[in-house]
This record gives structure tokens, sequence and C-alpha cells, in this order.
């Protein structure tokens, strides 16, 4: 059996130094190439902790803009569907103005003309839906849109039947008696400006809820932004700082190697002397 060979007090503290030099060192090198001086919980908990509800927030919020973004798109697809309408509705008062001058198989032609547009309009409003919500439809539907983290925070938007039925434009040839008389077409000029209006109102209601969201967005992202960057910040590491500290260790280290070289030289001359005497 081999008997250990004792250590010196130097010698021991000379060990006990380079283990906490390499300990910095690897530090050191592992903050550098992930950028990071906290890579796990180890580290410092409660900055960890921190920096990971920050981060969990941030996640939660860009799901939330998801959902806004989404309810944003439906409410751009209804605008579109109401402007389709308004052009519609406009041709309806159109058709409805030239029958107060027309007779015969020309009115005929318009009391067709009218119905048939009329058709059409239903026809649009039906097809006005993004990812199953008709806010047009009769019955319409209504948007439900998540606007925060908080669960208990929604922004609802109720849709309004825009169909023919919806505006209140008749049929020429039942509601205004195939234009018969010129009362028949005032109505029915009555009830096509009447549905422009109409629609022009609930676009702008649209634009106004459109606009909400945006803002929300908005906040969303930026929000999000702010808890990303202070959990970066708490977590990065300083490159600069990190550099220099592995420069020290390794420098450090370096010297503590030749200072045992010296030491196990100077041990060596001791015992030689001893030989000697």
């Amino acid at each position: 059996m081999v008997d250990p060979v004792p250590l010196g007090a130097t010698q021991r503290q000379t060990y006990l130094e380079r283990g906490r030099i390499s300990n910095a060192r690897d530090k050191a090198s592992s903050r550098l190439s992930t950028g990071r001086k906290l890579n796990n919980i180890k580290d410092s908990p409660h900055a960890f902790l921190l920096a990971k509800s920050l981060i969990d927030r941030s996640s939660s919020l860009l799901a939330v803009k998801s959902d806004i973004g989404r309810g944003i798109d439906t409410l751009l697809a209804t605008q579109n569907g109401l402007d389709a309408a308004r052009k519609l509705t406009e041709q309806l008062n159109g058709i409805a103005i030239a029958a107060k001058s027309a007779t015969g198989s020309d009115l005929a032609g318009l009391v067709k003309q009218f119905d048939t547009t009329r058709g059409q309009l239903n026809n649009l409003v039906g097809d006005v839906s993004f990812l199953g919500t008709n806010l047009l439809s009769n019955p319409a539907g209504s948007l439900n849109v998540k606007i925060s983290d908080n669960p208990t925070q929604t922004f609802t938007v109720s849709g309004t039947a825009t169909d023919a039925a919806g505006l209140g434009v008749g049929t020429a040839a039942a509601t205004y008696n195939n234009f018969a008389s010129a009362a028949d077409v005032n109505a029915a000029v009555a009830a096509a400006e009447s549905a422009i209006s109409s629609i022009q109102s609930r676009n702008a209601n649209i634009v106004g809820n459109a606009a909400i969201l945006s803002s929300r967005d908005k906040f969303s992202q930026d929000m999000a932004d702010t808890l990303q960057s202070g959990a970066q910040k708490m977590v990065a590491a300083d490159l600069n700082q990190e550099g220099a500290r592995l420069l020290s260790a390794t420098v450090r280290d370096q010297l503590s190697v030749a200072g045992m070289r010296i030491t196990a030289q100077s041990d060596q001359l001791v015992v030689k002397l001893v030989k000697g005497s």
C-alpha cells in the first residue's frame, strides 16, 4: 500500500484556490457562450423566477394579441361586406328613382331588376363570414374578443341584420305593388335611402370598434416587448465583464500553477540541502 503524500499548508491552499478559479472560469465561459448570467434556477432563484414570470406574461399577452388580430380581421371583413351592401342598396335606390318615369315593359323590367338586386343583397350578406362569425346575417352573430391576459376582460361587438329585411327594403312585386303608383315608387325610394343611411351608420360603428381593438393590439405588443426587455435585462450577461472575468481567472490560474512549480522547486532544494549535509 502506497502511503499518501502529505500536502503542506501552502499546497492545500493553492489547490483550493485553483478549484475556485476553475469554477469562476467555467461560469464566465458559460455566460459568454449563452449570453445569459442566469441559465438555471440555481444561479439566482429569486431573479430567475422573476424573469420567468415576466416571460410567461409576455407570452400570454402575445396570445391575446393573436386573438385581437382575428377580431380585427373579422371587422375588416364586415366592413368590406357593408361597402358592397351599400353599393347594391344604392343600385336599388337608382332603380326605384328610374321607375318614377318608366311605363309599360320598361317599368316591368325595373320591377324585376329591383327584386333581383334585392336578392343579391341577401346573398351577399350571407357570405360575409370570417372564421364562422357573420355580423350582418339575419339573425346576426356577435364577436367576442379576448383583449387582456385577465380572462374576465373581453370586448363584444354585436352584429346587426343587414339583409333586405333587416334594412327594411321590401320587394317591388309585393311590397311596392309593382311600382304601380307614384306612392309605391316613393315608398321604395324612401326605403332604399333609409337603408343606405343605416349601412353608413353601421359602417361607422364597425370602424370605431376596429379602432378600439387596434389600440388594444398595439398595447399588447408594446407591453409584451417591455416585459421581454425587462426579463432580458435580468438574465443577460455583460459580455465585456464576463470576458474580463475569464481572462482574470485564466491569468490567476497560470500564476497559481507557476507558484506551485516554484514551491515544488523550493522543496526539492531543501531536500538536496538536507541530503548534502
